[in-house]
């Protein structure tokens, strides 16, 4: 009977089951261990759902809520009930990664206003041939999405590598250049990411949120570097890791080919910080992400995501620079001994550089979580996985552009180095690497005497 008694006053609460499954209420000591501040998932409830007004929406069971409720929730509902966030959400990098997001959010129910940050005038050429709208095919079918504005986003550095932009064109819709971000979606690639933020930086203020998707690591180190070197005028950052499979057949054209996930974390602005949700927008942009079925986005704690990142860092690490070495597809990695030592050589390093880390020192399981072993198992499944498709790396290297290696095995040999560890493979995979993204870039333009019919 209690089950069936906790449903049917759950329903009369008003209060989803699944969203209610992840309130501290329900979450004993023994089934959950984790203190307030690093619950597994955030819990949303009327009264913090940007989408609703608190005073309009208080009911006995809210008001129940409000006291069940942690440290967290508590701080991220008074954050938000004291401020008003813009519901306008923009994306720059409108690849396959930022078009599936893009189109995601115009899906839902009562979507916010999104704009799309476009570079140069081809981009802009481009999408006024597809009609304006983003297409995303799922199973074989075609939906289309309107409603897009779009600006155009001027490169303050025209040598380097991320495209300049031509000057704006009076066909650009949207509101002014002036105009402040307050949410940002950033999926370009790792490489581009200080040249692209550097194009919009001067429309971030430290109340502003930037949701970071991408692949590789050290990347927010590098931005705060070069970019935001003063804590106090930083805005505020989410990561976050995407499992779909999604790839693009054309401009603002993307197949969904596999569902996934996509983990989300407002990152605090120091070590020290234990309430992660200093700006309203953040918690705004993570609300708003959470709400769309089709991105199936969920919220973890800091701590948590570190280790999902390092877990995807550890499978990239490996098959991303193998695959453009041997310039084969994930699945040729399987059945090989030979690929199956170096793999396992590699990974020894990853697997002590990893746990080694002192953010992580304290960690349950962190040993077993990140055991060579264990690491290998997950280098193979996802290989299998996705025998057929092509790593980024490789499509990088086949086209003559960089590569993300400083993000993927760089970011392995630079943390080994400030643990006191040599990763003499991993650095020699990553110099590898570099030197072939090198030598194919010459090739293509024709800087090097080497005959067409060579094959890598």
């Amino acid at each position: 009977m209690r089950p069936l008694y906790w449903a049917v006053a759950r329903v009369v609460l008003h209060r989803p089951l699944w969203l209610a499954s992840t309130s501290p209420a329900d979450c004993g000591a023994e089934r959950n261990p984790y203190p307030s501040h690093v619950r597994r998932q955030y819990w949303w409830s009327a009264q913090n759902s940007p989408d609703v007004d608190p005073k309009a929406t208080t009911t006995r069971g809210d008001e129940s809520d409000s006291r069940e409720a942690s440290s967290l929730t508590q701080y991220l509902l008074a954050q938000h009930s004291t401020t008003k966030v813009p519901r306008r959400i923009y994306i720059l990098g409108i690849g396959n990664v930022g078009g599936f997001v893009a189109h995601s959010l115009a899906s839902l129910p009562h979507p916010p206003p999104i704009t799309l940050l476009l570079y140069n005038q081809k981009q802009l050429s481009a999408w006024h041939e597809q009609g304006r709208s983003i297409k995303l095919t799922t199973h074989g079918l075609l939906d289309t999405k309107l409603g897009f504005e779009v600006e155009s986003v001027r490169q303050p550095d025209s040598t380097t590598e991320y495209p300049p932009t031509a000057d704006v064109s009076p066909q650009l819709s949207g509101p002014p250049d002036a105009d402040i971000i307050h949410n940002l979606v950033l999926s370009v690639k790792a490489y581009h990411t200080v040249n692209a933020l550097k194009q919009v930086a001067h429309r971030l203020r430290p109340e502003s949120s930037i949701l970071f998707l991408q692949n590789g690591m050290g990347i927010i180190e590098e931005v705060n570097e070069q970019i935001f070197p003063n804590p106090e005028q930083r805005p505020q950052y989410l990561l976050g890791i995407i499992s779909h499979g999604v790839y693009r057949v054309g401009p603002f054209s993307i197949v969904h080919a596999g569902a996934g996930t996509i983990a989300m974390a407002i990152i605090p602005r120091n070590i020290e910080e234990i309430k992660p949700a200093s700006a309203p927008s953040a918690l705004y942009l993570l609300r708003t992400l959470t709400r769309s079925p089709v991105l199936a986005a969920v919220g973890f704690s800091p701590t948590d995501l570190l280790q999902l990142q390092l877990e995807k860092l550890a499978v990239n690490a490996i098959i991303n620079p193998l695959t453009a070495l041997y310039n084969c597809v994930n699945g040729g990695l399987l059945r090989q001994p030979s690929v199956s030592r170096v793999m396992r050589l590699l990974l020894a390093e990853i697997s002590l550089v990893i746990k080694s880390l002192p953010e992580l020192q304290g960690v349950p399981n962190l040993s077993v979580r990140f055991d060579i072993r264990r690491l290998e198992g997950e280098v193979i499944g996802i290989a299998t996985k996705t025998a057929v498709n092509r790593s980024s790396t490789l499509e990088d290297v086949r086209r003559g552009g960089p590569t993300e290696m400083e993000y993927l095995t760089g970011y392995i040999v630079r943390r080994g180095e400030q643990v006191g560890l040599q990763c003499v493979m991993n650095y020699m995979m990553k110099h590898l690497v570099l030197a072939k993204e090198k030598m194919r870039r010459e090739r293509r333009q024709r800087l090097l005497p080497i005959d067409k019919d060579d094959v890598d």
